[in-house]
C-alpha cells in the first residue's frame, strides 16, 4: 500500500522519487528494444539470401521498434539497411562497396534500388595497422 506523504516541504521529494523510477524503467525499455532491434537485424541478415519478404518484414518490424520507442538503431545496424528501399545490404549480394581511400568513406551501392549510401571510415596510420 502507497501512502502520500502530507502536504508540506515533502512533496518534492515525493515526486523526485516517482522520478527516478520512471527514469529507471525508460532505462529498462530502452534497452529492451536496443536488444531487440540487433535481433531482428541479425535474422535479416541471415534470412535474405533464401527469403528476401521475410527480410524485409523484420526490417519494417526493426523500424516500427524504433519509432514506437524513439530508440536510435546502432550505426553498424543504421549503415547496413538501405534508406531507399529498406533492404540489408550484403556484400556481394545486393550491394556493391568502394572504398573512396582520399576522402575516407566507403560507398554502398544498392543493386535492388541504385542507391548509394556514404559511410566513414577511420583510416590507417601506417602499413598493416587497421
Amino acid at each position: 500500500m502507497c501512502v502520500l506523504p502530507k502536504a508540506g516541504k515533502h512533496i518534492a521529494v515525493w515526486h523526485f522519487y516517482i522520478g527516478e523510477l520512471v527514469e529507471g524503467r525508460k532505462a529498462i525499455i530502452n534497452s529492451v528494444a536496443k536488444e531487440r532491434i540487433e535481433i531482428l537485424f541479425r535474422l535479416a541478415e541471415k534470412v535474405y539470401p533464401e527469403d528476401s519478404k521475410l527480410a524485409g518484414s523484420y526490417i519494417s518490424m526493426l523500424n516500427s521498434i524504433r519509432a514506437h520507442y524513439k530508440v536510435p538503431a546502432p550505426s553498424w545496424v543504421k549503415n547496413r539497411i538501405c534508406s531507399v528501399c529498406s533492404s540489408v545490404l550484403i556484400p556481394g549480394l545486393n550491394c556493391r562497396v568502394v572504398l573512396a581511400g582520399s576522402r575516407g568513406h566507403a560507398v554502398y551501392k544498392c543493386t535492388v534500388c541504385k542507391a548509394e549510401k556514404h559511410v566513414r571510415y577511420k583510416k590507417a596510420d601506417g602499413p598493416g595497422e587497421i
